[in-house]
């Protein structure tokens, strides 16, 4: 018994020591290893290069679709071939000078029937035909038009009809078009003529169809019309009835042939017989997702054509870089996100001056590969080049390098110092950039709760600290780091911190004060030490039903709430991707219940039984006139079937009436999912969508939250997704107490958001 007394004692005195010595290092903490470590984040640019091709056929504009908005194009090739011109209306005359009209006076006078002649220069299709006439109200009858053959001696129509359809004309004076394009006809090169044709019509002098006429300077001369009786007259030259064409020129064409030009980005690109349009060295940034590239020509008319295309991409992201300065061998690491967007892709990074002895990992699934072989390396022109080959969809990556320490002076007036005074010294950088870090590392190892950094304004950066009155005697370590976004340097000073000698006295009142202190410290002490066992006692069950009630909700897959007595499911949710008859479920457990059948019970006193089926677990909770059916894919905790009898009297509360009086009506349920969340936590297994990359750069988090984020980002575009679930993102689809902390963390920041 003394011996357990005397080490009771022993405890107490060193705790008393302790606190006597603990005033001596007030403002230091974090003991310190050989080599001193200071982790510092920079962000650095990648280029990534893409080239898309294609081809179109059979159509009237170069119309590209890029695969994402906002790159930059610096290349473009289009082949233009297979050139050939739409239709188009081509006039052959449409000014008036008088009229002619097809009737059936009498035997005397009457003409059946109106030609003028049509002149093919090309290979033509034909279809349809404007003419501008009239007709008396009284002129019901049907008559043709008609395209026919041409009598070369005679001037006028012969009697060779190639296309015939009823004459579309009303009683106002106008332009009617005559429609062949159900047939459209092919004309070779030759004379044709058009007729408006009535030799159907009866006697009568108020029927009439009416033709308009230049017979002045109409716009192509030594044409010919003619009119038909009893056969048809010679054509009086100089003369044509008025007449347009929807016409297509059948032949193909050479870009030069059309004068046809390309414009892009405001300029015009003249397109050469080659059909090959080529705009190299820009940087033309696209917000969109098409390219449009219009043609002209000097024709206005629609363009058919085939083409084939080439273009280049550049876009540059920026990743996270982490750096660990180290006496020697500075090691940075960059996790750059890499997501292919063609079949022939490819990612460059500028190598930064200093920057040697490179490694690069690409994880596929859960295996890190050291694919450095892979990777091209040019360490004289100073860059990385990430194949096409090497790229795989939904791989992560890593580039690991080492630095040298840059030199650079620290300039101290003295190497002694006493507490209470100003440390002061200056720090002279080869480059005005970056921040400087001081760190003072006291006699016993430990450095500043809080290191000092300051940015770089000058080549001259002057430093200050005052040395706490409460330092204890020995050598210190001023260190300093350096640091910009590609390169590192560190440089310590040694110096002494001196205590003057004072005269020895003790005033009786200090060791009544001493021995009063140490008598409340040891009390203290004993306090404290179960205060805090208490404490770690009671986190560490927090953090057991923290674990539970996250797993628990991970292995929920279904809720369904229903009417006891019909056994009719008024709410049911859905929480896994796995299909499951929830009627079918809620009918089985009816029936089960209406034969009686005694199930195992969790608890004696609880309404809960449970069930197992299949590769699930059925959790079944009654409580006056509703039940609450659970699946799983496990056991719950026990903690969770409490939190059950909780939630089934909520349910009971507000919406037991309304399943006693339940006609059918599922709406007035629909708010039950605000229950499970409050009582289940089901929230966590809802959607999650991550917060905009230019507000999660603003944002604050750590290098293990970091992980997290990139961990959503890599399964979103992964997945070609929007939003991502816990369980996706969690170590093994399992979370731990330190985990769940983690996304709160995140979840409490914005960076996640549930959607």
């Amino acid at each position: 018994m003394q011996k357990k007394k005397n080490h009771i004692i022993i405890v107490l005195l060193f705790i008393c020591s302790l606190a006597l010595i603990s005033n001596a290092f007030v403002s230091f903490s974090n003991a310190q290893t050989n080599g001193e470590v200071i982790s510092v984040s920079t962000n650095l640019e990648f280029l990534e290069y893409s080239e898309i091709e294609g081809m179109k056929i059979n159509i009237s504009s170069i119309y590209i679709e890029l695969p994402e908005p906002n790159w930059t194009i610096t290349n473009i090739q289009v082949n233009i071939s297979d050139i050939s011109l739409g239709s188009e209306i081509k006039t052959i005359e449409d000014s008036e000078t008088t009229f002619e009209q097809v009737w059936n006076k009498n035997p005397s006078f009457r003409t059946f029937a109106l030609g003028t002649q049509l002149e093919i220069l090309e290979i033509t299709k034909i279809f349809g035909v404007f003419i501008k006439g009239s007709r008396t109200p009284q002129a019901t009858e049907i008559i043709k038009f008609q395209i026919q053959g041409f009598d070369e001696g005679n001037y006028s129509p012969n009697n060779k009809i190639y296309r015939s359809i009823d004459l579309n004309i009303s009683t106002s004076w106008d332009w009617y078009y005559q429609d062949f394009s159900s047939d459209p006809l092919t004309l070779p090169i030759g004379n044709y003529s058009l007729v408006m044709n009535g030799t159907n019509l009866p006697e009568n002098n108020d029927v009439k169809y009416y033709w308009y006429k230049n017979d002045l300077d109409p716009q192509i001369p030594f044409l010919h019309t003619s009119s038909y009786i009893t056969s048809w007259s010679a054509g009086i030259i100089n003369t044509s009835f008025l007449c347009k064409f929807n016409q297509k020129i059948d032949e193909t064409y050479l870009p030069t042939d059309l004068n046809m030009t390309a414009e892009f980005n405001g300029d015009d690109y003249v397109i050469p017989e080659s059909g090959i349009l080529g705009i190299a060295n820009i940087t033309h940034f696209s917000e969109e997702t098409i390219l449009n590239i219009p043609l002209k020509i000097n024709k206005s008319v629609t363009l058919n054509f085939n083409y084939n295309y080439s273009i280049n991409l550049l876009n540059e992201f920026s990743t996270t870089s982490s750096a660990i300065i180290k006496e020697s061998n500075n090691q940075w690491l960059l996790s750059p996100i890499i997501s292919r967007i063609s079949q022939n892709y490819y990612i460059r990074f500028n190598i930064p001056r200093n920057w040697y002895n490179f490694s690069i990992f690409r994880k596929l699934s859960t295996t890190w590969e050291n694919v450095t072989s892979m990777v091209n390396i040019d360490l004289t022109n100073r860059f990385i080049n990430i194949p096409n080959i090497t790229i795989e969809e939904g791989s992560e990556w890593r580039i690991i390098a080492n630095s040298p320490n840059i030199d650079f002076n620290l300039n101290f007036p003295s190497i002694e110092w006493e507490p209470g005074q100003e440390l002061q010294f200056t720090v002279n950088l080869p480059v005005v950039d970056g921040n400087l870090t001081f760190n003072l590392i006291n006699p016993i190892g430990f450095g500043l709760e809080e290191p000092i950094v300051k940015e770089v304004v000058s080549e001259e950066t002057f430093f200050t600290y005052l040395i706490p009155s409460n330092s204890i005697e020995g050598t210190y370590i001023a260190k300093i780091f350096w640091n910009n976004a590609t390169d590192i340097g560190f440089q310590s000073q040694e110096f002494q911190v001196i205590i003057p000698p004072v005269p020895f006295t003790i005033d009786p009142i200090w060791i009544v004060i001493s021995v009063i202190l140490v008598i409340s410290i040891v009390i203290a002490s004993i306090f404290s030490y179960q205060k805090i066992k208490k404490y770690r006692n009671r986190k560490i069950e927090e953090s057991r039903k923290l674990y539970d009630k996250c797993m628990d909700v991970l292995n929920l897959d279904y809720i369904i709430v229903s009417d006891k007595k019909s056994g009719l499911n008024v709410y049911q949710q859905k929480f896994t991707e796995k299909q499951i008859d929830a009627t079918m479920i809620s009918g089985f457990l009816q029936a089960i219940h209406s034969f009686g059948i005694e199930l195992i019970k969790i608890e004696d006193t609880s309404q809960t039984i449970k069930l197992e089926y299949k590769d699930s677990v059925i959790i079944m909770t009654e409580f006056v006139n509703l039940r609450l059916i659970l699946i799983m894919k496990e056991h719950p905790s026990s903690v969770f079937l409490y939190s059950l009898e909780d939630l089934t009297y909520e349910l009971y509360k507000y919406y037991g009436k309304l399943i006693e009086e339940f006609t059918g009506d599922i709406k007035p349920f629909k708010s039950i999912e605000k229950l499970l969340k409050h009582h289940l936590n089901t929230t966590i297994t809802y959607p999650i969508i991550l917060t905009k990359i230019d507000k999660l750069d603003k944002v604050k988090i750590s290098q293990t939250e970091r992980l997290y984020v990139n961990k959503a980002i890599s399964f979103m575009k992964s997945n070609n997704s929007e939003h991502f679930f816990l369980s996706s993102i969690l170590p093994g689809k399992e979370c731990s107490p330190k985990d769940i902390e983690i996304i709160i963390n995140l979840i409490e920041k914005n960076v996640f958001q549930i959607f």
